[in-house]
Order: structure tokens, then C-alpha cells, then sequence
């Protein structure tokens, strides 16, 4: 009599999928872009200041640089979010990590747009600080914000990110 063998394929347990966001950041020429998905906690805010961290490197050496944040799915975030951002960006500001500029790219009608005012108060701490609604339209003012600062206007990314 022959001893069973193991099956080959395990079943695995499916993880708990987090019920909050994600984002990513990333360099074009002098345009730091974020894509943020919320809704947001602190864990998500504390991973968002390790991908500007990271993506600060790429920046021009100068660093002079516009700076693109697209809010998608929702603009929901708990206090502890709210604190770790206020931290993160009074951080990045205070080594010399600051935009000419910031511009949101947030349609109308997200869940939680009524929290975007308090949060764009956050960045307008350091920076002028302005709103979009549609990808052109947020990165024709990132431009105007470049010229404005002496800097020359950069080429939109290609294909441009999903509005």
C-alpha cells in the first residue's frame, strides 16, 4: 500500500482585502504626479510619504518642480490620515521639498469632495494651491504655474493618465 502524497496545489486562505486606497507617484520632467485612490487612512498617508520620498530623487536638480495630485474614487480619509498628511507635507516643506505649485485634479461629485478645501489648506501652507477637473484643464495650470515661476512648460505624459 503506497502513502498519499500531498496534493500538488494548496488551498490558500484569499487575504482580507484593505478597504482603503492606494497611490502612486511619479516624475515627468519638472511634474511631480500623484494618483491617489482613497479612501484613506494613516498606513496609506505613511506609504504615500515613502513614494514622494523616493519620486523627490527624480526631481530636476535644482528641485523646481510643478506638482499634479489626482484625487479618484473617493476623498474620504479618517482623522489619523488627515494628521499623517498635515506631518508628511509640514516635513517634505521644511527639507526644501516644496512645488512651485499644486494643482488637484478632483471631479465633481467624488465621495468626500467636501473635505477637499480643509486638505488643499494643508499644501497651502507652502504653496499656491489651485483645482481642476479635468486632466487639460489641471495640467494647462501646472504649466501656467511653470512660466510663471521662470521654469519652462512640460509636454503631457503619453498616453495621458485615465481622467
Amino acid at each position: 500500500m503506497a502513502t498519499p502524497r500531498p496534493p500538488l496545489l494548496t488551498h490558500r486562505r484569499p487575504q482580507p482585502r484593505s478597504s482603503f486606497g492606494r497611490v502612486s507617484v511619479g516624475v515627468v520632467g519638472r511634474v511631480m504626479m500623484s494618483v491617489a485612490e482613497g479612501p484613506f487612512d494613516a498606513a496609506l498617508m505613511a506609504a504615500a510619504k515613502r513614494a514622494i520620498a523616493l519620486a523627490g530623487k527624480r526631481l530636476p536638480a535644482d528641485r523646481r518642480f510643478g506638482d499634479m495630485i489626482e484625487i479618484r474614487t473617493s476623498l474620504q480619509m479618517d482623522a489619523n490620515a488627515v494628521d499623517q498628511l498635515r506631518a508628511s507635507i509640514d516635513a517634505f516643506a521644511s527639507r526644501g521639498l516644496v512645488a512651485v505649485s499644486t494643482v488637484f485634479l478632483v471631479p465633481p461629485g467624488l465621495p468626500g469632495i467636501e473635505r477637499l478645501p480643509a486638505l488643499m489648506d494643508i499644501w497651502r501652507a507652502s504653496r499656491p494651491v489651485r483645482r481642476a477637473d479635468t486632466f487639460d484643464a489641471a495640467w494647462a495650470l501646472v504649466n501656467a504655474d511653470l512660466i510663471a515661476a521662470g521654469l519652462p512648460p512640460q509636454p503631457a505624459p503619453t498616453p495621458r493618465p485615465r481622467a
